[in-house]
């Protein structure tokens, strides 16, 4: 899955302190306009969008305080629903192909709003640089809908591979950033601890790493052993859920199926990835080198599973209460906890890249040509 960021004129950059694997210096061709005095002004509030919007390729979305929706298209645009319309917020260049045209997984792939937006004004958004080398979580400072400032708060490889980018954002209960990066094909990288490859990653909002994190005050890793993380949630008190793409062949395992989630990821906790794949079959280790295994697997089937969000108890019936997550192959899937698996159930069919709830609860997921919206 690929997406784009854009915007105008040259970002101020922040050194994130040193990661495993290394980092390096972001060259992104991003722009931020500068607001004419006095003329950035806070939002009063937006009502939610009531019917289905056009959207190229809406990778992922994201509701702001004041109740605008802001998402990130494939193309390289990051737009707001604002004033009962949609409009450019921000852009930044970015690819969407290998550089002889094949298929790709870079782009613009995540997008998260400040837990202190009402003060602070933050968006944040995850893309590929244009360079094929780097790739970044940069921040807007919003104003009245457009995106100024732009920073680029960290920087992590890119990789000459195609696909695991992962790339998802999304801030925790805490008030700290989690980042999702897949393991590039390079499938030892998700289990070591001195590579950001195949993790999950812990930031402060300056994109600098808590002294608190699970391996060293230097170290961004919260959680490990993951393939491809394309989807990322936390609920309201703090459970965060992750989404994984099976394997295609990668060390030795099946070429298709095996698609995963995970409904509680914790503090410096060890998955599977690539010892074992999908119910802990064993690809390295017959033990699965000790690492958790899935909440859920589709085994053999293919769903290829994509953006998620945890549904409080407002929610639409038969939703709520529960983690929902879109898939490009099966459209949306319902998770129920369960024991020894978590079961799911089918929802829309054109849930395929993002799901978010909105302000009055409703449910709003996207595909390729539009957002909709599930009351």
């Amino acid at each position: 899955m690929l997406v784009v960021v854009a915007a105008c004129g040259s970002p101020s950059r922040t050194s994130p302190s040193a990661s495993p694997a290394g980092t390096a210096t972001p060259t992104p061709a991003v722009a931020t306009a500068t607001p004419t005095p006095n003329a950035c002004v806070a939002s009063s509030g937006e009502p939610s969008p009531h019917g289905t919007i056009p959207a190229n390729f809406a990778t992922a979305l994201a509701f702001a305080p004041d109740g605008r929706l802001f998402w990130t298209e494939r193309s390289g645009t990051v737009r707001v629903w604002q004033n009962g319309a949609s409009r450019v917020f921000a852009k930044v260049r970015t690819v969407t192909t290998e550089p002889n045209g094949t298929y790709s997984e870079r782009g613009l792939l995540g997008l998260a709003i400040s837990p202190t937006f009402t003060t602070d004004r933050f968006v944040y958004a995850f893309y590929s640089d244009a360079n094929y080398k780097t790739q970044h979580v940069i921040r807007w400072t919003d104003c009245d809908g457009t995106g100024t400032h732009a920073t680029v708060i960290a920087t992590f490889p890119a990789g000459g591979d195609c696909c695991h980018k992962g790339g998802r954002i999304a801030f925790g209960a805490d008030g700290k950033l989690y980042v999702t990066l897949g393991d590039e094909h390079d499938a030892p990288a998700a289990q070591s601890l001195g590579d950001v490859r195949g993790k999950v990653l812990r930031f402060n909002p300056d994109g600098t790493v808590p002294s608190d994190n699970p391996f060293g005050p230097t170290n961004p890793i919260w959680a490990y052993g993951f393939r491809n993380p394309f989807g990322i949630a936390f609920s309201s008190t703090g459970q965060l859920a992750i989404t994984m793409n099976g394997p295609s062949g990668d060390a030795g395992s099946p070429g298709t199926g095996y698609d995963t989630l995970f409904l509680t990821v914790t503090r410096g906790a060890h998955y599977q990835w690539p010892d074992c794949y999908g119910y802990s079959h064993p690809l390295a280790s017959s033990t699965c080198g000790g690492g958790a295994p899935p909440s859920w697997s589709s085994e053999a089937s293919t769903y290829v599973p994509t953006g998620a969000t945890f549904v409080d108890g407002s929610g639409p019936a038969g939703y709520a209460g529960h983690l929902v997550f879109c898939t490009y192959d099966r459209g949306m899937l319902i998770a129920t906890p369960g024991s020894p698996h978590a079961t799911v159930r089918a929802g829309p069919s054109t849930c395929r890249f993002d799901v978010v709830e909105g302000p009055t609860h409703a449910l709003f997921f996207s595909d390729e040509t539009h957002i909709y919206v599930l009351a």
